[in-house]
């Protein structure tokens, strides 16, 4: 994880197509993945509350969070066919694989 001030400099310069290379996970990477894994904590959390008590609050926040998880999952997705395209690397196959060229 990287301070607020890293991870927006990283996306500025990602947009701009000159941000720095990582060989693990870019500041922007590293968040997605806490925001991935914590939106879909609670949208599990509260789709078990809401199995247990009903239609409810937790049935409304259930869905809340289930949806902006699909929304993370479209931004991850741009996000890294981005960080791709400014690097110039198959980013999905070293998810895949676990290698990136070393540069």
């Amino acid at each position: 994880m990287y301070r607020p001030r890293t991870l927006l400099a990283y996306l500025r310069d990602l947009v701009l197509l000159r941000s720095r290379r990582y060989l693990g996970h870019s500041p922007a990477g590293g968040a997605m993945v806490a925001l991935l894994l914590g939106f879909i904590a609670v949208a599990v959390a509260t789709g078990i509350a809401a199995d247990s008590q009903g239609r409810g609050v937790f049935a409304d926040l259930h869905e809340a969070f289930s949806n902006l998880s699909f929304i993370l999952v479209i931004a991850h997705l741009a996000g890294v066919a981005l960080a791709s395209f400014a690097h110039r690397e198959n980013l999905p196959r070293a998810m895949v694989t676990g290698r990136k060229r070393p540069d």
